[in-house]
Parts: structure tokens; C-alpha cells; sequence
């Protein structure tokens, strides 16, 4: 396996940890199942991380068909998923990682007896940020390594996933308030700068350079 390989899975690693944000997901898990058991919330978080990881390596493996189906470019593609990655991470800057629109919609999740498919797999770990960044880091493969790599990346963003879900409680308490603004600060600017990234990546490829 060449050096290349090996940087391009930290860098497809970095990508898709940054755009789910486990930690993040854990305090929302936290706040939608407050009227479940524990074996319920458990349950759940299996259950939602293997939905997600299905639906992202679907993507991952289809995107560019899709892409090719609806005469999209990829330097297109690049640049609207770059622009809409770094407007993710400019609201995590901002104002922190939104689910929900609505407060309705929030009222409506910690109701739901079961939240694992929607919102926590979809839209929360599975959206349209972290399913574009998986499309453009597809898109960016050269070899069947960096498929794989890719692939790889996947399996291990949800493999950390779990079990920050399987002990959410533990992790919201360690970090409190305030450590997990600074996580959600830190993991904005990383994911705002790997979207201007894929918009730089999505010019030269236009310009030819």
C-alpha cells in the first residue's frame, strides 16, 4: 500500500468522522430518548448506526452512476457538494449542528417510540452532508485501494459511532456544555475547510490544471 493510499484514508477518515460528529449525535440521541429504556436506547443505536453505514456505502458506490444517469460532472458535483459541506461546517461554527427545523419536529422525535431509522440514521448520520462527502471522496479515488480505503473509512466513523450511542450518557456527561462546544467548534472548522477543499479540487478539475 503506497503513502498515498494511507493519506487519502486519514483524509476520507477526517471527512466523514468531522461531517457525522459522533459526539454530537450522542447528545441528540440523548435528548430523543429520554421516555425509552435502556435496552430500548441500546437497541436503537445498533440498529441506527447499521442503517446508516448501508445507506452511506450505498452512496458511496452509486453516487457516480447516479451522477452519470442525470449528465452531472463531477467537477459540478465537487464544487455544489464543497459549497454545501462548508456551509455545514460554517453553522457548526456558528450555531452548532442542527437536526431538527422545527420545534415541532424535535417535540415529535422524543415522542417516537422508536427514532432509530428517522432522524437518527437519516437524516442525523446519514444526511446530505456526510452523503456527499462520500460521493466526492469516491469521486477522487484513483485506484481500487482508495475504494477500499474509503469503504474502510465508513466502517470505522460508525464503529466509533456505536459505541458513543451504546454510552451516550457517559460521554455527555464527561464533556459537559462546554467541551462539547469546543468539539463542535473544532469539527466545524475542519469540516468548513475540507469543503472548501472539495470546491478548490472541483475548479482545477474545470480549468484543466
Amino acid at each position: 500500500m503506497a503513502a498515498l493510499d494511507i493519506a487519502f484514508f486519514v483524509l476520507s477518515l477526517v471527512s466523514l468522522f468531522s461531517i457525522i460528529n459522533p459526539l454530537s449525535a450522542a447528545t441528540v440521541f440523548i435528548s430523543i430518548t429520554q421516555s425509552n429504556t435502556l435496552k430500548e436506547k441500546r437497541a436503537m443505536a445498533k440498529k441506527s448506526v447499521l442503517i446508516a453505514a448501508i445507506v452511506l456505502v450505498f452512496f458511496a458506490l452509486a453516487g457516480n452512476y447516479i451522477l452519470q444517469f442525470y449528465s452531472i460532472t463531477l467537477e459540478a458535483f465537487r464544487i455544489a457538494g464543497g459549497i454545501l459541506i462548508g456551509y455545514v461546517g460554517f453553522e457548526m461554527l456558528n450555531y452548532g449542528k442542527k437536526t431538527f427545523k422545527t420545534k415541532k419536529e424535535e417535540r415529535e422525535a422524543v415522542l417516537k417510540k422508536d427514532v432509530s431509522i428517522i432522524p437518527l440514521a437519516i437524516p442525523m448520520m446519514s444526511g446530505p452532508g456526510a452523503i456527499t462527502t462520500s460521493i466526492v471522496l469516491m469521486s477522487q479515488t484513483q485506484n481500487i485501494i482508495q475504494i477500499l480505503m474509503v469503504l474502510l473509512a465508513i466502517v470505522v466513523v460508525y464503529g466509533i459511532t456505536y459505541p458513543v450511542l451504546y454510552e451516550a450518557n457517559y460521554y455527555d456527561k464527561l464533556l459537559g456544555e462546554n467541551g462539547r462546544s469546543v468539539v463542535e467548534k473544532i469539527t466545524g472548522f475542519i469540516v468548513l475547510v475540507i469543503g472548501v477543499q472539495f470546491v478548490i479540487n472541483g475548479i482545477m478539475g474545470l480549468s484543466g490544471i
